[in-house]
């Protein structure tokens, strides 16, 4: 699930080692990161690392795309059943330099209304380190006062169109009041690098703006959204009554313009990975009989051999971090004694009794009990391992739209431990060789709800997550 996506133009005279050392302060600073940071500074050739340590995981590759060089630095991160990536990509081209950030992350249970502030701590760090290049508004973790110095500008935004390539949200003052309806310093931080604040430093500037501005202005506790495509999106304060509203609103809505934005024309780790991989593979016959020619097999093949190399490098940095963490952890005695029925993968009992102890401990609210006390200290001490999250994701794309599924379906729900035993008249799949486990799928779905019905009968039958 992409988070947010941002790209900051960096100053001509940045270097990439002064990247480098930006990306260090940033992991050394974050205590889950911070013994994978002093690895990677140390590291000789820092273009091309891969560390592991504990749950973080550090990789670094290069590669170039529309003539622009990239290092990509990429942050993977597990966090009890979730894993968040932090793709970092440096650019350098003839004209400028730039860093492009993108925050992802695996779980599919979390909506967020507003950027994590822990993991947008990278774009804070690069502003800073003094990395980043200004234009006509100064990038900063702080809000931008708007002054007699700045109303020519202003008012050429709000009577012709607005000229920078984040979104600036202007927050007028209240009349009468030293306020604004909207919590300016949380929001400027927030947004940090990915959209300017411009609050207005008194009234008497307000009602100067609304002369230049025939009245097109925000004033009196109104807040406007500029983009860069020449949208305004405008909050009324009978809109925002509610405290914490407008900052809810303008987070989400900039944050979503802002990654569709960056997207259009940003790399992303993943690309340059596949790129990478497509010109050095010259492996064959990988889902070749959905396409026609020669040359659209062929590149069909290479990218997807790019795509499962990425995934399995993926798995393997998370089986290596667990590992990692579970061998620092000295735990030299269990318990509970491990039940004799063989697990569907790795940590499947672990995280069952996982989910046992969080449903008791909704039960047993009582702040003052042992059972409270003992309930949770277990679960700080034991999070989710997740190697069984995969599964459900894979079972859910597939079979949630309710369309007829393919060749490559069938193949990404073998490569989780469905195996297909039966095609007629309905496929029938058995889960990891377990007669118990077996599944029915219409050839012709009904509609999407039928789909997502389906998809919810199986996983119910064999997550040990609710």
């Amino acid at each position: 699930m992409k988070i947010l996506s941002t790209k900051l133009p960096l100053k001509s005279e940045v270097t990439k080692e002064q990247v480098y050392k930006t990306i260090i302060r940033w992991l050394k600073d974050g205590k889950p990161c911070a013994a994978a940071g002093e690895q990677f500074e140390r590291a000789e050739n820092k273009d091309n690392v891969r560390i592991v340590d504990g749950y973080a995981t550090i990789e670094t590759l290069t590669g170039k795309k529309n003539d622009t060089q990239y290092v990509a630095i990429r942050l993977t991160h597990i966090y009890r059943e979730q894993t968040w990536e932090t793709e970092i990509l440096y650019g350098e081209c003839a004209t400028e330099k730039s860093v492009t950030i993108h925050v992802n992350c695996s779980g599919d249970k979390t909506t967020f209304k507003k950027p994590p502030i822990v993991r947008t701590e990278i774009i804070r760090a690069f502003i800073v380190d003094g990395r980043v290049e200004s234009g006509k508004l100064p990038i900063q973790a702080a809000p931008i006062y708007a002054d007699y110095d700045m109303i020519d500008y202003l008012a050429s935004v709000m009577n012709t169109h607005y000229d920078q390539a984040i979104p600036m949200v202007y927050v007028s003052k209240i009349f009468n009041s030293s306020g604004y309806n909207s919590d300016i310093d949380k929001l400027s931080r927030n947004l940090a690098g990915i959209a300017y604040i411009v609050a207005e430093k008194s009234g008497d500037f307000g009602f100067n703006l609304k002369e230049r501005t025939n009245g097109n202005n925000p004033y009196n506790g109104h807040i406007a959204i500029y983009y860069p495509n020449g949208k305004i999106d405008r909050l009324r304060p009978s809109e925002i009554s509610v405290y914490g509203a407008a900052d809810s609103r303008i987070m989400d809505d900039v944050i979503s313009v802002v990654t569709a934005q960056v997207d259009k024309d940003a790399p992303t780790w993943q690309q340059l990975y596949t790129d990478k991989m497509a010109a050095d593979t010259a492996l064959l016959d990988v889902f070749m009989g959905e396409f026609d020619s020669m040359e659209a097999r062929l590149d069909a093949a290479k990218k997807r051999i790019a795509e499962l190399t990425e995934e399995n490098t993926m798995l393997r940095n998370k089986n290596e971090s667990l590992q990692s963490a579970f061998d620092a952890s000295g735990i030299e005695e269990s318990i509970v004694t491990k039940s004799p029925v063989k697990e569907f993968y790795d940590g499947e009992q672990h995280d069952l009794l996982v989910t046992v102890l969080k449903e008791a401990a909704m039960r047993n609210g009582s702040f003052d009990t042992r059972q409270y006390e003992l309930i949770n200290s277990l679960l700080e001490n034991n999070e989710y391992i997740g190697n069984g999250r995969e599964v459900e994701e894979v079972v859910k794309r597939v079979l949630s739209s309710g369309e007829q599924i393919n060749k490559r379906d069938i193949a990404e729900l073998k490569r989780v431990g469905f195996d297909l035993v039966s095609d007629n008249p309905h496929y029938k799949f058995v889960y990891r060789g377990n007669e118990r486990y077996w599944f029915t799928v219409s050839k012709s779905p009904s509609d999407r709800r039928s789909g997502q019905n389906n998809a919810s009968d199986i996983i119910k039958r064999i997550t040990v997550y609710q």
